[in-house]
């Protein structure tokens, strides 16, 4: 993947785990931690039941930055252990940022692209 303002390749997908904190649409304000991440949305371990199209304030810290990410974002697919949606993930959703900030959306490409493990050989 291009990131469009600096113009150099950062991963799709990483696995990222990190605190999650959300507040869900009834205003329960919760907490769960991230399995993956990508510039487009992260996969929310969580057992708090959500649904598709829901709609969430996300907030979380990226390592080693000091801003905090906070983006509206909507449940795209869910995650139950009765009924997998990805049977290689625990319970959870996969979330899809929205309206998320281009320099948010930056911070996180670059962090992307300078936790990449990339093979040696």
């Amino acid at each position: 993947m291009i990131n469009s303002v600096d113009n150099e390749y950062v991963p799709k997908r990483l696995r990222a785990e990190m605190q999650v904190r959300f507040g869900s649409p009834d205003g329960t304000l919760l907490s769960g931690f991230s399995i993956d991440l990508s510039t487009g949305g992260l996969f929310l371990q969580t057992n708090y039941p959500l649904n598709v199209d829901d709609i969430l304030i996300l907030r979380f810290k990226l390592l080693r930055q000091d801003d905090t990410i906070s983006c509206p974002s909507k449940v795209a697919w869910v995650n139950t252990k009765e009924n997998p949606y990805n049977p290689e993930f625990a319970p959870g959703v996969g979330i899809q940022f929205v309206d998320i900030p281009l320099e948010e959306v930056n911070a996180i490409g670059r962090f992307l692209k300078h936790n990449d493990i990339q093979p040696s050989w």
